[in-house]
């Protein structure tokens, strides 16, 4: 899942600066999503 980090956050298997994008499992993605630390970037209409 892409998603674009709303702060500084460091784990298992990812670090994002602020404002940095990323492809994160699902997983983890949604847990982070949870607590507010990433938001998931949607992808246009054009876009693969």
């Amino acid at each position: 899942m892409k998603v674009r980090a709303l702060m500084d956050c460091e784990g298992v298997g990812y670090r994002l600066k602020k404002g940095e994008e990323a492809d994160l499992p699902e997983k983890t993605a949604k847990l982070l999503i949870k607590f507010a630390y990433v938001e998931e970037v949607k992808r246009k209409k054009g876009d693969k």
